[in-house]
């Protein structure tokens, strides 16, 4: 079916001379529209093909488009080792593999490691010398170790403010009268002097905050913590650039560089003269250009530029045409503390304007129905509207005819009520309305094949959760799969429990280790384990002792895998985990017979999985007999028939803020700072586009699951305003609504 803007869509695939900034809303086919132009260039070769960098946002979406780039170029009947030539990736390989072939003219060599774990790198830092004496005395008392990190950090990455500033290690810090503040029995005020007196004698200690309801002591705290803050605030740039400079020094020498560290030394090779000629006339086409930072826009669209033109701002350097092609959508711009939206958009209207760019829009859908499309472009013309800060809506076009009704099945609903929100009465609790909701159902009730096919997303991740334990205390209910982007292998006790025996296997003396493995493997009370250890006469534990006893002599004669397959079977791991957790991540065993694998001794092995330990978990396999639980945030870019979005008249807290913390390019050291520098309407419009990309992701239907309480602030409902009492919008269910 030909969609309403073919004629836009074939001018980005087949005109190579022009640099195109393509506005594509959700479901409109960008990666088709990408994949094809890939597919026309190599079959006009049009372009020298070891020149094309194709940049997208993840590894996942990077080897999506390679093999639907094959595909593409198959259907045309070139030769695939067209392919080879092109780099398919994220911009953090892109720079990883500039770096390794050319970071020698920056004195970078290409045996450097990329460092994960960020935390780990700091925290060696701060041991390789006195950290202190690089942070003034002032700056010490408001700021952790974790702020330092966090502050320092932020300043590597974004240009803050320089401040010139004199040898001052110190300012008057006048406290004195919040001491001698009479109380009058006031517990609140008693308790912020006793902790006020703890921070003077221990400046690490976060600074306290008071708790009282008197205007006179909070009028009197604010007073004298005013000035000295907003000054403190202006030493913090210049001291922690100082930090954030060692910091770097240290990673070169450790030859343990981070992700960042890619884009800023990448763009740093562009400096040198020879690189320069040889890093240049690269033709770019960037996916998801909204999640794009302001660095990584600067190394790209440098590259698409002549070698002759000098280094300069890269508003003025710009890449010929044909060489530079952007594809992204600012309403789905959610990643608000890495990316900058603003900063997208300026470099779209500017180059628009200039001629650089053509500026094109994508409007047809191929993902949902008609009526999907026009309640989407009701409420969000409404809600994205370009006001304080928000971006402007871009509307849709379905291409698919609504869906009807099926005949003869047994469904809770029809597929003609395409949104509907399902409004609860007999059920207090919205967890336990859930909960009936799904019970003793197959997925056939919802005109789906699977469990699979139908998701259920929420703004946060804890609520995920929240349902998951929920879930697992009734019976008669649908399996769940949870998809986090920030669980790490340690959380699981498929990686853990192993690293755990093979910790206290090497190390027989660990008792702390060894508790824990009662504890979680064996499931011993705390009081039964502290029994054991002063008297040594639980007869099971006594057991374990002896199995671990009979292994370690083993353990230097045997490779790592050897061991992690005799430690699983010894201990039954597999039965244990099941049986305590219903499932068994086969994946994450693989992932440890690879590192066993890798490893060259065993304690090489248990060294490899400290480190690994802290890295997130990722897995892309799908349970087809599960529910998929995502967040709002995980869920951008994928698709399922049915979505459920639960809870909409929960209010939605924002996380909180650790001080101090960098708002726009200034360091707030206080809750007043912050709420004064930063964008008061920053919250709010994200939220707004993370619900359009939750209402964007269904195919036939949306079910909001409401608890008929009063509207929460920031809820769903909230947002929505007047739309989720519009019957137009979200239709009521005609069943019962107490449907379990």
């Amino acid at each position: 079916m030909e969609s309403n803007d073919q004629a836009i869509r074939e001018r980005f695939i087949h005109e190579h001379n022009y640099n195109f900034s393509v506005i594509a809303p959700a479901g409109t086919g960008k990666t088709t529209a990408i994949t094809r132009r890939i597919a026309d260039i190599v079959a006009h070769q049009s372009i020298p093909l070891e020149k094309l960098i194709i940049v997208t946002y993840t590894n996942k979406a990077a080897e999506e488009l390679r093999q639907r780039a094959l595909l593409e170029i198959q259907k045309i009947g070139k030769n695939l080792n067209y392919c080879n030539k092109i780099f398919f990736g994220t911009i953090h390989a892109f720079a990883d593999q500039l770096l390794r072939k050319y970071g020698y003219l920056i004195n970078i060599t290409s045996d450097f490691e990329i460092e994960k774990n960020e935390h780990s790198l700091w925290n060696d830092f701060l041991q390789s010398f006195e950290y202190k004496s690089f942070v003034p005395p002032i700056v010490g008392k408001f700021a952790s170790r974790d702020a330092l990190y966090s502050l320092v950090m932020n300043h590597y990455h974004r240009k803050i403010t320089n401040f010139t500033i004199d040898a001052q290690n110190s300012l008057p810090l006048c406290l004195e009268p919040l001491l001698e503040f009479s109380a009058k029995n006031n517990t609140n005020i008693i308790y912020f002097q006793q902790n006020l007196r703890l921070w003077l004698k221990n400046p690490e200690l976060p600074f306290p905050k008071p708790n009282t309801n008197s205007k006179e002591f909070i009028a009197l705290y604010e007073h004298l913590l005013r000035s000295v803050t907003d000054e403190c605030s202006q030493i913090c740039a210049f001291y922690f650039n100082d930090l954030a400079q060692q910091f770097e020094q240290f990673r070169l020498h450790e030859r343990r560089l981070t992700f960042h560290d890619l884009i800023k030394f990448s763009i740093n090779l562009l400096n040198h003269e020879t690189a320069k000629n040889l890093l240049c006339d690269f033709f770019v086409i960037l996916d998801e250009a909204q999640d794009t930072d302001p660095q990584q826009f600067e190394l790209l669209l440098n590259i698409a530029t002549p070698s002759t033109f000098p280094n300069m701002d890269f508003f003025h350097n710009l890449p010929l045409p044909g060489h530079f092609c952007m594809v992204g959508d600012p309403q789905q711009s959610i990643y608000a503390d890495r990316t900058d939206v603003v900063f997208y958009q300026k470099i779209h209207k500017t180059f628009t304007e200039i001629g650089t760019f053509e500026a094109l829009h994508f409007s047809t859908t191929m993902r949902f129905g008609q009526n999907i499309a026009r309640r989407v472009n009701q409420i969000f013309s409404h809600l994205l509207d370009g006001k304080n800060g928000q971006v402007h809506f871009s509307p849709i076009v379905s291409a698919i005819e609504n869906s009807a009704p099926k005949e003869g099945n047994d469904t809770v609903f029809s597929h003609v009520h395409d949104w509907f929100c399902l409004n609860s009465t007999p059920f207090e609790d919205e967890l336990s309305f859930l909960c009936h909701f799904f019970y003793e159902k197959n997925p056939q009730n919802f005109n789906i094949s699977s469990w699979s096919e139908m998701a259920i997303l929420c703004p946060r991740k804890n609520w995920l959760y929240e349902i998951d334990d929920a879930f697992s205390k009734m019976v008669n209910l649908p399996k769940l799969q949870i998809h986090s982007t920030t669980q790490t292998y340690s959380e699981f006790p498929e990686f853990s429990w192993p690293h755990a025996l093979v910790t206290l296997l090497l190390d027989p003396q660990n008792h702390f280790e060894f508790s824990g493995i009662l504890r979680e493997i064996f499931g011993f009370p705390d009081a039964v384990i502290a029994h054991h250890f002063r008297f040594h006469d639980i007869k099971e534990i006594i057991t374990i002792e002896q199995n671990f006893q009979n292994i370690r002599p083993q353990y230097m004669t045997l490779s790592p895998l050897q061991i992690l397959d005799l430690l699983s079977h010894k201990f039954d791991l597999l039965a244990r985990i099941t049986a305590i957790y219903g499932n068994f991540r086969k994946e994450i065993q693989k992932e440890l017979q690879f590192l066993a694998t890798e490893s060259i001794c065993n304690t090489d092995f248990l060294s490899r999985l400290q480190k690994k330990s802290h890295e997130i978990y990722q897995s892309d396999r799908i349970d087809q007999e599960a529910i998929q639980l995502y967040t709002f945030h995980k869920a951008k870019g994928l698709e399922w028939p049915i979505v459920v979005i639960p809870f909409v008249r929960r209010k939605q807290i924002p996380a909180p803020h650790t001080f101090p913390d960098v708002v726009n390019q200034k360091i707030a050291i206080n809750k007043r700072q912050y709420e004064e520098w930063t964008d008061p309407y920053a919250y709010k419009n994200n939220m707004q586009r993370l619900l359009y990309v939750a209402l964007t992701r269904q195919k036939q239907q949306t079910i909001f699951i409401s608890d008929g309480r009063e509207i929460g602030t920031d809820s769903i409902a909230a947002i929505l305003g007047n739309f989720s009492q519009n019957e137009e919008i979200l239709r009521p269910s005609q069943a019962n609504s107490s449907p379990g």
